[in-house]
């Protein structure tokens, strides 16, 4: 069951869906992390908001990616309509 959901190609708008979420909790620990960064001086909320900000490139990136693997599913299916089965 991992191995048929982590295969490239099966579960892209899942994937997609469970990427952008991380980014969008790691966006507010971010923003989180940098309001209380400008009221208290706490080295660990800096680093906290360095490392959830990197984590926000890396999620975006994560969902661009899912995003394009269904985009470029969804045009093989309109230029192959001989295979209907491989579309459904």
């Amino acid at each position: 069951m991992v191995r048929a959901l982590c295969t490239t190609g099966n579960n892209e708008a899942l994937k997609c869906t469970v990427h952008g979420a991380s980014g969008v909790i790691a966006g507010m620990m971010a923003a989180y992390n940098i309001a209380a960064c400008c009221f208290r001086r706490d080295r660990h909320l800096r680093v906290n908001a360095v490392v959830y900000s990197l984590l926000v490139a890396y999620e975006l990136k994560q969902t661009l990616h899912h995003l394009d693997s269904i985009g470029s599913t969804a045009q093989e299916c309109i230029q192959e309509s001989s295979l209907p089965a491989k579309c459904a």
